[in-house]
């Protein structure tokens, strides 16, 4: 199963998932345009986001909004400011307008933008296009830029290794290695842990999650309702094992101890409440508290999502300081 749009806002919140959703599309124009550019914001960007051609002859002149729930009043504000912006520079020539948003229309949207574009071509005879997420998304795969923004080379290798399994008679309990070319640095529950002062080990918690991953993926591509149903209920009991440490914890600051101690009840509980139907051991256990973290349902310390977002605020800093 291919990602889309939403899981970049799940992966990276909806202030972290615009910039990346303008960078695929920067990265999708440019491979394939030639002459397609993004405009830094230095201070003010013309009203472009991305354009294609020179600005000595009229242009192209792409515009990512990311809007991925709604295009309201407030949204609706947005798209006009940056066309009037556009159509009134006297920095360069549009013979063309697009917008690029990372979901499909509803009915009532896509009454009021038809109703918008026939307006604004017939007063300024330019082209107008809308360039929603089925479009968008076709022409991110067709330049291989998907494997890259949905961290699709890992979904190619969880797929590779249930190939693998399908061949095998029995599920065996083996534990496989986080492969190299898979990176888990910038997912949310390594940010997490990083948050939290747990730096050590983090080679475990990867493999923990990446075999949690396998087991998760194997039971969603084989569909039996009585092993799905399986797999929620330990989900939702290793979460309710963190809560009751997680209620008892005080630390905003270390998250070690907190760590540790839902794993030891992992491990105490392991042939007792969280014995399962499933061929599954405690590192695939333990592993789907870093699929919980990654979904931003867990943390290691007191108040973690102020926490994370410290912590992201911090690195962005120090990262532009370099």
């Amino acid at each position: 199963m291919s990602r889309d749009f939403d899981y970049l806002l799940k992966k990276h919140g909806k202030d972290g998932s615009r910039a990346v959703f303008e960078d695929a599309c920067t990265k999708a124009f440019s491979a394939k345009y030639k002459d397609a550019f993004p405009i830094k914001c230095d201070p003010g960007d013309e009203g472009i986001d991305i354009f294609i051609g020179d600005f000595k002859e009229p242009i192209e002149v792409y515009q990512c909004k990311c809007f991925f729930f709604e295009i309201g009043e407030s949204q609706k504000k947005q798209i006009n400011a940056s066309f009037k912006k556009a159509i009134e520079s006297t920095t360069y020539e549009m013979k063309k307008w697009c917008l690029c948003v990372p979901k499909s229309l509803t009915i009532d949207e896509m009454n009021w933008w038809s109703d918008w574009k026939k307006k604004k071509v017939n007063n300024h005879s330019i082209e107008i296009e809308l360039l929603d997420s089925t479009k968008l998304l076709k022409l991110i795969k067709e330049t291989d830029i998907h494997l890259e923004i949905f961290d699709e080379e890992e979904l190619q290798k969880l797929n590779e290794i249930l190939l693998l399994l399908e061949k095998k008679e029995e599920r065996l309990k083996e534990i496989f290695s986080v492969p190299d070319e898979i990176d888990y640095d910038e997912r949310i529950f390594t940010l997490k842990l990083k948050s939290a002062n747990i730096n050590e080990n983090l080679d475990v918690y990867n493999k923990q999650f990446f075999n949690a991953e396998i087991l998760t993926k194997e039971v969603q591509s084989k569909g039996i309702e009585e092993e799905l149903k399986e797999l929620k209920s330990l989900k939702s009991l290793i979460q309710d094992m963190w809560l009751t440490q997680y209620l008892m914890y005080e630390d905003e600051i270390d998250g070690n101890k907190l760590l540790g101690m839902v794993n030891m009840r992992i491990e105490d509980k392991n042939n007792d409440i969280l014995k399962t139907v499933l061929s599954v051991g405690t590192i695939e256990k333990k592993g789907i508290l870093h699929q919980l973290a990654d979904e931003c349902t867990v943390g290691w310390v007191k108040k973690y999502k102020e926490r994370l977002k410290d912590f992201l605020e911090k690195n962005d800093k120090t990262r532009g300081e370099i």
